[in-house]
């Protein structure tokens, strides 16, 4: 990986030390690779001039700078590392709920139950309807939108209104884990067709009123909530076996949560 020509040399230097300690390690040029990946380190403020840096091939890994000195944070250079290593991505030794969804009613059910997992650990309530929201919506989008059929037709995304539950073979899933403030959420689709397009596109009106992309079932404010109500968003895609997303949200109050600093890391193999 290397740093994007944009970044200050004074801030690499200053992300260099924590970087390493999270095994990402950077390159001064493209190396071996002919596409190496980029990262972007940035104040967090997420603009739609950022949906350029998505539609890179690879897509540009943007990690928020955090703090009286910005600097990248611990967790989320470890989750980065994760995310490039094909490790879990959930922190480690956390306790991990998970749970098998085949049902719109089990994505409310899970929803409710993770809300809960927030309240129980000194969450707000805020933020605990935060979560729920996010869990609406990340499970949905892999529940609904993902499953395709062998010749690449979606099975439920322009019907999703009236679908009550999917095929066995079609269910998803999706786990937690709270970890120093903040709850962690998962949910794993076997399909693996998620791209960063949806989401440039949910950054292309960011600050903006939100445009529903009907095209692909609805799902364009879906990812807008995702990304306002997260302080980050990793996927790691496995074309044509796996989607994995996961959403790391603060327990603390909500107020102007769009505006907070935020993460955005989409890798796909």
């Amino acid at each position: 990986m290397i740093a994007d020509e944009s970044l200050p040399p004074a801030l690499l230097e200053q992300a260099a030390p924590l970087l390493t300690q999270g095994g990402v390690a950077l390159h001064p040029g493209p190396g071996l690779s002919s596409r190496p990946r980029r990262l972007v380190l940035f104040d967090g403020r997420l603009t739609p001039s950022h949906a350029e840096l998505l539609l890179r091939e690879p897509p540009a890994l943007l990690l928020a700078t955090r703090g009286a000195q910005p600097r990248p944070s611990a967790w989320e250079v470890r989750l980065l590392g994760a995310l490039l290593r094909g490790g879990s991505l959930l922190p480690e030794g956390a306790a991990v709920t998970r749970k098998q969804l085949w049902s719109v009613a089990d994505i409310g059910a899970a929803g409710t139950e993770a809300a809960v997992a927030v309240t129980r650990a000194g969450g707000s309530r805020a933020a605990a309807a935060l979560v729920g929201d996010v869990v609406h919506e990340i499970a949905a989008n892999a529940l609904l939108d993902a499953p395709v059929d062998s010749d690449g037709q979606q099975r439920y995304a322009h019907r999703r209104t009236q679908v009550r539950e999917v095929a066995p073979e079609d269910s998803c899933e999706l786990a937690w884990a709270v970890e120093d403030g903040r709850i962690w959420l998962e949910v794993v689709d076997r399909f693996g067709g998620l791209r960063p397009g949806p989401f440039a596109r949910a950054l292309e009106g960011w600050g903006g009123r939100v445009q529903v992309d009907a095209s692909g079932g609805g799902a364009g404010l879906g990812l807008r909530r995702i990304l306002e109500h997260s302080d980050t968003v990793a996927v790691r895609v496995t074309a044509g076996r796996e989607s994995r997303v996961v959403c790391v949200v603060d327990l603390g109050e909500a107020r102007r949560r769009a505006t907070q600093p935020k993460s955005l890391l989409f890798c796909s193999q």
